[in-house]
Parts: structure tokens; sequence; C-alpha cells
């Protein structure tokens, strides 16, 4: 869509051209700040100028009612104004805008009829379905422009708490383990379940780090070489008071592999993988950590070709896969993963017989950060728990992930149709549903599927 400038420069050639006319002005006021936004003109003189604006502005904020158009001699009370200009048509854009157009004499001389100025007054009302169009356009492009903005801000934002928290939480767990260690001497029955549910919830929190860090990377290793830089110039002090002090000569080794744990860039060596056999490997890790579910897993892994991606990044995706299916699963649901081989793709499937996601959050569920429960139904349980809830990033990072690494992510989700609305809830247990006389109802109730689609052409070419 033209800006507002090139619209009313357009118009102008095009209404003089049709007229036959060597002069013509356009004039746009915002009414309510009584400011002049817009002039352009054809065929004036700039000592001309300023007493067109002020006959026109003049025109154009006494109300018209109907449009109508006017002869300039009896608009104007300035002689050259009134030579110049034959006809002048006062409009309104919306409230937000009015305008005036004036074109000057037929240069053959030939007054306007009636027909000339019917064409004028459609000519107009096109300019100003135009100029609404553009003005919508300003509107969409500055609130585009505000919410990039705020994008912008929240990633710092988010980068940087992610990095503030690392040294922390780092800090806090080996405080915890060394608390442990002192607390040994002591029964366990006094401080055991403290020490455990501190730990549970600092892994939470570092595993949260973790996945905004790897949304977030650009990684900044700036910690990571200050570090190294400050143990390389402390070597032989540190090990003389680590021996002093310990007995202990590796004391700087144990350092540096800390600080290459915490701080150190994380290389993503490229790896061919056979899918099938991976995704077979994790599961049977994976249902360890909820079996104290009741939710039945259906297998389907076909041979494939080996698909080439980062070792890592494909057990995240694996296992935030799987987690969300079962955590979406009620107890006596199902679980389906599958892989199979489609032309030079390979496929990954994962389908949850479960709650499914309600049309309006599927519109954001790549967003990240934002959980599909209602927020007053939102609780961070144990992993793989029912509902358990989470930090809505998983997801996100596996779209990034698949921006990055080269495949492609899926989803299609159906809400179950006997909760249909976000607040509806399931009780958590097939047993316990009024609407479902077992598992195969709930099966057909609704759920979600995640595809995933990687190239076996690129493994081929690795």
């Amino acid at each position: 869509i033209m800006e507002v400038g090139r619209i009313l420069k357009h118009f102008l050639l095009m209404t003089t051209g049709n007229f036959g006319v060597i002069e013509g002005f356009i004039l746009l006021m915002d009414p309510s700040s009584g400011k002049i936004e817009h002039v352009t003109t054809m065929g004036i003189a700039e000592h001309e100028k300023s007493s067109l604006t002020k006959y026109a502005w003049e025109t154009v904020r006494k109300p018209q009612g109907n449009q109508a158009i006017f002869e300039a001699e009896n608009l104007f009370e300035d002689h050259v104004l009134s030579k110049l200009f034959a006809l002048v048509l006062p409009f309104e854009v919306d409230g937000g805008w009015n305008g005036v157009v004036g074109i000057g004499h037929r240069i053959v001389g030939k007054p306007y009829s009636s027909e000339d100025k019917d064409l004028l007054l459609t000519l107009v009302n096109s300019l100003v379905i135009a100029l609404k169009n553009a003005r919508y356009a300003e509107a969409l492009k500055k609130a585009y422009e505000e919410v990039s903005s705020l994008n912008r801000a929240k990633d710092k934002v988010i980068n940087h708490l992610s990095h503030e928290l690392k040294t922390p939480l780092s800090l806090l767990k080996a405080a915890l383990t060394l608390l442990e260690r002192k607390l040994a001497a002591y029964p366990e029955v006094n401080w055991g379940k403290t020490i455990l549910r501190a730990q549970k919830n600092v892994d939470r929190l570092m595993a949260m780090q973790e996945e905004v860090d790897d949304i977030m990377r650009g990684k900044d290793v700036t910690a990571y070489r200050t570090l190294n830089l400050l143990l390389d110039q402390c070597t032989d002090q540190l090990g003389f008071l680590a021996a002093d002090e310990t007995g202990e000569d590796r004391v700087v080794e144990r350092i540096r592999e800390r600080i290459e744990s915490l701080f150190g860039p994380r290389d993503q060596p490229w790896e061919q993988i056979s899918l099938d056999r991976f995704v077979a490997e994790r599961l049977e890790r994976l249902v360890t950590l909820f079996s104290h579910r009741k939710v039945a897993i259906q297998t389907n892994f076909e041979p494939v070709a080996p698909i080439v991606i980062p070792r890592d990044v494909l057990k995240k995706m694996v296992n935030g896969l799987v987690r969300n299916a079962v955590e979406n699963t009620p107890d006596g649901g199902r679980v389906d993963l599958s892989v199979k081989g489609a032309g030079e793709e390979v496929h990954f499937i994962i389908r949850d017989h479960g709650v499914g996601i309600t049309e309006g959050n599927q519109k954001r569920i790549f967003e990240g950060f934002f959980p599909t429960q209602e927020t007053d139904a939102y609780r961070s349980g144990h992993p793989f728990d029912f509902n358990a809830g989470g930090k809505g990033a998983d997801l996100l990072r596996m779209k990034i992930f698949s921006e990055r690494f080269n495949f492609r992510l899926e989803m299609e989700s159906e809400r179950c149709k006997h909760i249909p609305g976000e607040k509806d809830g399931c009780p958590g247990t097939v047993e316990q549903c009024i609407h479902c006389a077992g598992e195969s109802d709930c099966a057909v109730s609704g759920g979600t599927v995640f595809k995933v689609i990687f190239s076996a052409r690129q493994a081929e070419t690795s």
C-alpha cells in the first residue's frame, strides 16, 4: 500500500489530467489538533501556497454536512486564488482526517458541467477509500513495530536473566552438595527430605535455565574465557593451597572441569543417527521416569535411513515430546510412537489420546512460556504427572531447533469433546471420567499429534 504523500500526488496527477487543467491542490488536516498534515499542489507558485493553506484550512475546519462542490470564486477572498481555481470539494476521510481538493480552470476554457462535477465527486470518494486503507496500513505497521520492539526487549531481558541465573544456581547446587556431606554425620531422617526437595527444585530451575539458553542461544562464552584465564594465572598458587589444605593435588584439574561443564561452549557435532534405534533406546530410559503413571505406550519403529543431527538436540526433542504426550494423557489412556520412512524423508510421530489443545491455544503453542492451562489451574508438578504443567518453553525450543538443524515440526490437535473449554477439566483417569466407558472411548475423544520430519538425503551427502 502506497504512503499517503504518494497517494495524494498520484491522485492529483490523474485528476488534473482527466479534466485538462494545470493547477490543483489537496490538503489533509487532523481535526482534533487542527494541524495540517499533508499539502500537495500543482502549478502553484511558492508565494501563493501560504494563502492557499489559510483559506483551504478554513474550508476544511467548517462543518460542511453532505459533500458539496464549491465555486472557488465564492470561497476564496484572495483574488489570485479565485482566478487560479475553479472547483473546491471538502471531504472527510474518517474521524482522524478532513481534507479538501481543488482544481483549476480548464486549459480550453470550457466550463465544468454537472457530469464533470459528478466525476470529481466519484474520484474523491475513491481517494477517501485509498486514504482509509493507507491509515489502516500505517496503524498496522506502527503496531507491528511496537510489538517487534517489545519482543526485542523481552528477548534481552530473558537472555540477561538466563545468564544471571546460571552462576547462582550452580553455586546453590554445589552448596547443597556440600551441606549434604556435612549432614551425613547426623541421622538422615532429620534432614533427608528437606535436602531432596531443595535439590529437586534447584534441578528444575537449572533445567529451565538450560532451555532458555537453548532458545536464546548466540552463546556468550565471556564468563568461560575469563574464569579460564584467571585459573591459568593462579594455577600454581591454587595447587599449593589445595595440597596444603586438603592433601589433594587434583583440585586445579577438578576446578577446570567444573568451569568447563558450567560455562564452556557446547560443541554440537552432527552425527549420522538411526532414528528408529535412537527413539527406542530413549523410550526405554524414559518409561522408568513415569512408571508411576498408568499410560499405555504403543510403538511401531520401522528400520529407516540414517539422519544427520546433533545427538544432544535429538535427545532433548524426543524427551520433550514424550514428556509432553504423557503429561497430557490421563491414566488409563494411550500414547503411540512411530518411526517410518516416507520417500526421502524420515518421520517421527508421537500421538497422545489425551485432552488435546483448544483452537485458540494452538495458534500460540510454539510461542514459548505459554502454558495451555488456565492460570488458576496451572501448577508445576512432578515431571510426567498428568497435567503437571511446566514452563511452556519445551515446544519453543523444539521449534527453534527445527529452524537451526533443518527439520520440520508439525502439530495437529483436537480438544477432547467432553471438555471443550480451556477451563473445563479432565479428572486425570479414564476410570473417573463420566463420559468414557473405557480406554477406547477416551482414545477417540481428542488428542494431539506431533510429527517431526527429517531429510534422509542430508545423511547421504554428509
